[in-house]
């Protein structure tokens, strides 16, 4: 009878995290993206009841919910678990605002690497971002630091997204956004929160304030065991 014992490495293996917890303020309506049936209903009862008291025909209430369908079935094509929208009035401004949580696989047969080479990865876009905002006349947007989180080490990315002038969607207004990557633990997988919002105005003034609460809001992520 062969003695089959633990080795001293797997023993001492520590398994990953089953799960996050994430901290939002009130009013920010979430999104599971665990199937097509469930989001839909979701979908189709946030824009009803964003629609209740004002004069929407059927046809925007139906192209508002088109739309989120969309932004759902992209994000769950991309490792996307949930969203989070956001529109509220703050004092006398409607704010518009969204967070997708997305999980990272490393590619098939390549190691995860470490946030470091997230961070190479994105400050040599954000440079040549930067360049063609120069040669247009414009200023570079992009920043890439390296933070501290009660998570965890992560990435921070902010960067200024203008849409293209054949945009599909016809949309017009620049998206100011903030993309925090965390590494989870004991594991190959990283977390990544995109949190986005309209910079156009009456809500630009506010773009600062809503950074530093999505900020915010990352700083709550805590690993569940």
């Amino acid at each position: 009878m062969t003695d089959r014992t633990e080795s001293p490495v797997a023993a001492a293996a520590v398994p990953p995290p089953s799960d996050y917890r994430l901290a939002v303020p009130d009013g920010w309506e979430r999104i599971v993206l665990d199937s097509p049936e469930r989001w839909t209903h979701r979908i189709d009862k946030l824009v009803r009841r964003r629609l209740r008291r004002t004069r929407a025909t059927p046809q925007l209430e139906a192209a508002l919910a088109e739309r989120m369908r969309a932004q759902a079935e992209a994000a769950q094509a991309n490792g996307g678990v949930e969203m989070y929208v956001v529109d509220q009035v703050l004092g006398q401004v409607p704010v518009s605002a969204g967070l997708v949580v997305t999980v990272l696989w490393p590619a098939p047969g390549t190691e995860p690497g470490d946030l470091g080479d997230i961070a190479r990865s994105l400050a040599l876009r954000t440079d040549a971002t930067d360049a063609e905002a120069q040669d247009a006349g414009g200023a570079g947007t992009d920043d890439v630091t390296l933070v501290d989180l009660p998570a965890g080490p992560a990435v921070r990315h902010r960067y200024l997204r203008r849409p293209a002038a054949d945009d599909p969607d016809g949309n017009r207004l620049a998206l100011a956004h903030l993309d925090v990557y965390l590494a989870v633990p004991n594991s190959g997988q990283r977390l990544l929160l995109s949190f986005s919002t309209p910079t156009a105005p009456p809500l630009e003034p506010l773009v600062e304030a809503l950074v530093t609460l999505f900020d915010s809001v990352a700083r709550t992520l805590q690993w569940m065991a």
